[in-house]
């Protein structure tokens, strides 16, 4: 269990959207979307996306950490107009994992290892850095705020939670989306948090490494 962090955070900012993804379960503001899961992990993740009826043609081309989140982003902010209450500038991305883009790091280097079938593929080497998955999210939901990705073990509550009160208690941000997005071999999980400054009367649940982590364990033991 991760280490919280002591400083007192008194801003009000809330968790006014969540959404997670893991094998055979979409969970939706902690509404439930089942989704058969037949051992194939990018199938599986096709036919979330099929499902949601979007024309989005690049979706194909992405490598598996950035449907991964693509398909988080678009539970997460489904029916919600960030256009019309910030400016694009204002937005800021906040994500971590726990090995960077590994998954796609060794299939390129399996592209390059052997001097006799040497065929290095560029769609899948622009995808050997995790921000590639910021900037996507960035270019289909307008985002132009500032983003930052980190990478630890597992997804660190207190860390992020501290980070974001600092990022827009300090910056004339106004909203963020905290991730953690996850795709390995052995397995892959994804989960979105949409966090803006709210009265506290219209908060459901204040941004809190509580919060965050109780969220994610409900989703976990479902």
């Amino acid at each position: 269990m991760p280490q919280y962090y002591s400083r007192k955070m008194t801003n009000k900012y809330c968790i006014t959207s969540f959404s997670m993804i893991g094998k055979g379960k979409v969970s939706q503001n902690g509404l439930m979307k089942k989704y058969a899961y037949t051992g194939d992990d990018l199938l599986y993740l096709k036919s979330i996306y099929k499902s949601l009826g979007i024309n989005y043609p690049k979706f194909y081309k992405m490598d598996p950490l950035c449907k991964l989140a693509f398909l988080s982003g678009e539970f997460l902010l489904e029916g919600i107009d960030l256009k019309s209450k910030y400016d694009p500038s204002q937005i800021a991305l906040v994500f971590s994992n726990s090995a960077s883009s590994l998954f796609t790091d060794i299939n390129h280097t399996n592209t390059i290892l052997d001097p006799d079938q040497y065929f290095p593929k560029p769609a899948v080497f622009v995808y050997t850095l995790p921000n590639i998955m910021l900037g996507e999210l960035s270019i289909r939901h307008t985002l132009k705020g500032e983003n930052v990705f980190f990478v630890s073990r597992q997804f660190d509550a207190g860390f992020m939670s501290e980070y974001t009160h600092d990022l827009l208690n300090t910056t004339r941000l106004k909203a963020c989306i905290v991730g953690w997005v996850d795709y390995l071999d052995q397995g892959f999980e994804s989960a979105m948090f949409l966090i803006e400054n709210m009265d506290a009367a219209k908060c459901g649940d204040l941004l809190s490494p509580e919060n965050l982590e109780e969220k994610i364990h409900t989703f976990a033991n479902l």
